[in-house]
């Protein structure tokens, strides 16, 4: 009997060592109302942007590593030990999808953390399965190089391109910023209300190219307007926001903006029973006008949008 104990100890060790960058969200499925993930954008994300390195004989390591399109991402930063939301990122338009959270009670955190951070799993899944500050994540890549011989050669290929390739970067959003457009959180900070919640939002993989005045007017009393229903009357709240993509718009020819912003609610009572949902679905520009409907009505909405159907919220349609 010892052989098979010690398989199932080794089996259960693999499955708490799983990383952020998965096949799916079973480890953060807590999330989703009813652990049941939306349906119809796994269809909607783009490929992985082509690296044609052999033809200029460079080693396979130096290339970002070719996953699969989209990304699902259990949301995680070096000071917990746990996962915070859900994202499901799209590696070709290098813009999350979706994001999945629970709404905190109680006044937001404190000052910003000052930077967004990057995903090293989504350049190779053996690297670091918590976002990291752009220049631990370089520092990453160089030993994950060195470690595969490939220090020294083709310089074009090193630390910077390998996180260009992966997701989207500092200089897309200061490009962004010129064209009238601000890190806009799918998952907000003010939803918050404990620092490691707080700064496990500022990545890259939970910001789009959000219109500027859309995010500080619009959008941010939406927020605040979820907050209060949370704090009035649920005893929980489930969010998803996500951005619908421009596929003719893009920021720094890499970066997809966003032609609408949506985000759908389950709240329930102290025994988890739905008691109010609702969905929201606005315009990525200045003259935006919030939509306030059923969440049944977003998914005809967003079906429509990206030609697919779509399922957000099952089972809390109240």
């Amino acid at each position: 009997m010892q052989p098979l104990y010690l398989l199932i100890v080794a089996v259960a060790l693999v499955a708490l060592g799983t990383a952020e960058v998965m096949n799916d969200f079973s480890s953060c499925i807590k999330y989703f109302f009813g652990e049941k993930p939306p349906t119809g954008f796994e269809k909607t994300a783009f490929p992985v942007p082509e690296e044609h390195l052999n033809e200029n004989n460079v080693p396979e390591c130096l290339a970002a590593y070719q996953q699969s399109s989209p990304a699902y991402i259990c949301q995680k930063i070096p000071k917990g030990n746990q996962y915070y939301f859900a994202t499901l990122y799209d590696r070709g338009r290098r813009i999350p999808l979706y994001s999945a959270y629970l709404v905190q009670k109680g006044k937001p955190c404190g000052e910003r953390p000052g930077f967004f951070r990057l995903e090293p799993q989504l350049i190779h899944r053996e690297l670091s399965a918590e976002s990291q500050q752009i220049q631990e994540t370089k520092n990453i890549i160089k030993k994950y190089n060195i470690k595969k011989g490939c220090k020294g050669q083709f310089p074009e290929y090193q630390e910077k391109h390998k996180l260009m390739q992966s997701q989207a970067v500092d200089e897309d959003y200061n490009d962004a910023a010129k064209q009238g457009y601000d890190r806009g959180h799918l998952n907000p900070r003010q939803h918050h209300n404990q620092e490691e919640f707080c700064d496990s939002t500022f990545t890259f993989t939970n910001v789009v190219a959000m219109n500027k005045e859309l995010n500080n007017n619009i959008w941010n009393k939406h927020e605040i307007e979820m907050k209060e229903i949370m704090e009035r009357h649920c005893g929980q709240m489930y969010v998803i926001t996500g951005a619908v993509p421009d596929n003719g718009k893009k920021v720094n020819n890499r970066v997809y903006v966003p032609s609408h912003i949506w985000s759908a609610y389950c709240c329930v009572n102290n025994m988890g029973r739905p008691i109010q949902s609702g969905g929201v679905l606005v315009r990525n520009n200045n003259n935006a006008q919030k939509q306030t409907m059923t969440v049944n009505k977003l998914e005809e909405e967003l079906g429509k949008l990206y030609n697919q159907e779509i399922k957000l919220i099952d089972g809390c349609q109240t």
